[in-house]
């Protein structure tokens, strides 16, 4: 068919790559044989980055490219891109002054460029498909929806989809006048397509992430699912409308196998399942990911990049992004050799147009691979690592039992997740934590639910408990506090601002700056437990009432001003008191707001809420 195809994830900062469009890349690139394009950042760059290339493929002479004695062209502009670029933008007339007067036609078609620049004429494609993410991310991925439909063909169609857009599809229909595909991939004939494969069983391409600037901090490792589902119909969880339908098992080894093959091997399993547990598969499963090469004490052999990247040259798959990526490891093999040999192979690169994307060719980089293999052995060392499996949306304690726990004790699991979301699931999360420690895992992770139907204190126990746990089993139990809040209600999209029926405002702002000071997680260690939460209830509500700059640099003032605030908080009486810690919770502490106070006791307390952090 030969479309142009253009993959898009928002400019909003994730963790994990976008798995829908890694599997889109490659339903689109191997089975329909498109020219497919992944990007991910300020799409007025790409609308620039698109506009250049076409300058070079109107104005540069390919046949002789690397003969700049006989083009103009290359000779000039091929290390003048980032100036190219910035002029399409801004159209300012200095950034070209390293032309001369005989360049006259390309002023004009730079020029002609901005002119189109400004005016939204870019580049086309003929299918366009946009990621969703969390719901928070609403105005953002709109934002990104209707800009892209500046590089939408005539007769070309926008495909938008992924989690925001199944939970909200109606408001994302009202906002960009396109209908989101709601759910999974999974049918025959999701985005109108007329064949039989299902996208969502394909392997995900990882070369697109080679693509564009954007580090995906997990991109090191196989991301997939065993299951679908849950069995769960939890009110605080989208899982059951985003897979409504429970999947006992999704094979993977044929997916990892071909995903090594083509890419190299990763060295995590990222498992994205969201109860495993429930699966009646589970044994077949575990066999599987030990068959994966995820056994206990597993190891494995980092990838050879740079034979990954010219074997897919060599294979023609996807050279927009491999040829990005020799770029990027000839500048990192430049760093690791001696001084007189990164001379040498930098004038080697600027003898053949290897500096720059815009002039890098397969056929030079084949030519020099005898000059530049040795040194990318000798130069970078790969050694063994160990490698870890993560089932990253927590295992349900519920259905833990001794069997389910020896079994998962034969994988190299780090950290074992665990959510303990309410109160009322001690002893079952006890338990659950305690049979991981008899099977000898010892690292472990939870998730801990806060400002849903819980109260201050709940979360504070919650904490605890894990402190307790670490010191009596001698296990490390990381939580993530995840404060709730509604993923279909539009007053939130934007500000994540809800209070739930037991929290105020001041009290979620006083546990995010405790979060903030513990870098999001809270470890094990009573002590810092203890400086960071309170050695008690007491001590905590205190804490949910400091002034959020002293919870922030406590430190810093808890000599001085957190002693004076601490003074005048005890030094009120019970009428005083309760007045002041109903204005505290409105967490609005400007002077208007403080002048209709009528206690001059308690407006000297709240003097101290105006002091900023910087």
């Amino acid at each position: 068919m030969n479309r142009r195809v253009l993959l898009v994830e928002p400019n909003y900062k994730n963790k994990y790559p976008p798995q829908n469009l890694m599997k889109l890349a490659t339903y689109f690139r191997n089975v329909c044989k498109d020219d497919v394009r992944f990007y991910k950042g300020d799409l007025k760059i790409f609308a620039a980055q698109l506009l250049l290339e076409e300058f070079f493929s109107d104005t540069v002479d390919k046949e002789n490219l690397f003969a700049p004695e006989k083009n103009d062209a290359a000779r000039k502009f091929w290390r003048y891109e980032k100036f190219l670029l910035e002029f399409i933008k801004t159209g300012k007339s200095s950034l070209l002054e390293f032309l001369s007067e005989e360049d006259f036609f390309y002023e004009y078609t730079l020029k002609k460029l901005h002119r189109r620049f400004k005016g939204n004429d870019f580049p086309t494609f003929d299918i366009i498909c946009v990621n969703s993410l969390f719901t928070f991310f609403f105005d953002e991925t709109v934002t990104t929806i209707n800009f892209v439909k500046k590089f939408l063909a005539n007769d070309g169609k926008i495909f938008v989809g992924g989690v925001a857009a199944t939970l909200l599809p109606e408001y994302f229909e009202e906002a960009t006048g396109i209908k989101p595909h709601i759910g999974l991939l999974d049918k025959p004939d999701d985005l109108d397509k007329q064949d039989d494969i299902i996208i969502d069983t394909l392997s995900p391409d990882y070369s697109i992430l080679d693509e564009v600037d954007y580090k995906y901090p997990t991109s090191d490792a196989y991301i997939t699912y065993t299951t679908r589902g849950c069995i769960r119909k939890c009110s605080f969880c989208a899982v059951s409308k985003l897979e409504p339908e429970y999947k006992d098992h999704v094979k993977i080894f044929e997916q990892l196998k071909r995903t090594e093959e083509q890419f190299g091997s990763k060295r995590n399993l990222l498992l994205m399942d969201n109860n495993i547990l429930a699966s009646k598969k589970f044994d077949e499963i575990i066999d599987e990911i030990k068959a994966c090469g995820f056994t206990k004490g597993a190891t494995y052999l980092p990838a050879d990049e740079y034979f990954v990247t010219l074997k897919n040259l060599h294979a023609g798959f996807n050279d927009r992004a491999y040829l990005r990526k020799m770029i990027r490891l000839y500048d990192e093999l430049e760093k690791k050799l001696p001084e007189s040999l990164a001379g040498e192979f930098y004038s080697v690169r600027e003898k053949n147009f290897l500096l720059s994307l815009v002039s890098v060719s397969k056929e030079k980089i084949f030519e020099l691979d005898d000059f530049v293999r040795p040194l990318f052995e000798k130069y970078f060392r790969r050694n063994r690592l160990t490698r870890y499996v993560d089932f990253n949306q927590g295992l349900d304690a519920r259905l833990i039992d001794e069997h389910k726990m020896a079994r998962l004790a034969e994988l190299n699991i780090k950290p074992m997740r665990i959510a303990f979301d309410h109160i009322e699931q001690r002893d079952i999360y006890e338990q659950a934590i305690r049979l991981a420690a008899k099977y000898g895992v010892r690292d472990l992770s939870n998730y801990l639910l806060y400002n849903f139907l819980d109260t201050p204190e709940d979360f504070y126990n919650r904490l605890r408990i894990n402190i307790d746990l670490c010191e009596e089993l001698n296990v490390s139990i990381y939580s993530f506090p995840m404060k709730y809040c509604p993923i279909d209600d539009a007053r939130y999209f934007s500000n994540r601002d809800y209070i739930g029926r037991h929290w105020n405002r001041k009290f979620i702002r006083a546990i995010q700056a405790i979060i903030n000071a513990t870098k999001g997680k809270v470890g094990r260690g009573r002590n810092f437990f203890e400086k960071a939460f309170g050695r008690n209830l007491d001590e905590f509500k205190e804490l949910l009432y400091m002034p959020e700059t002293f919870i922030i640099y406590r430190l810093k003032y808890e000599d001085n001003l957190t002693e004076k605030w601490h003074e005048k908080f005890l030094s009120l009486n019970v009428d005083e008191r309760i007045e002041a810690e109903r204005v505290i919770e409105q967490n609005k502490f400007s002077n208007e707001d403080i002048s209709v106070v009528t206690s001059a006791n308690i407006r000297e307390l709240l003097k101290f809420y105006q002091i900023r952090r910087s």
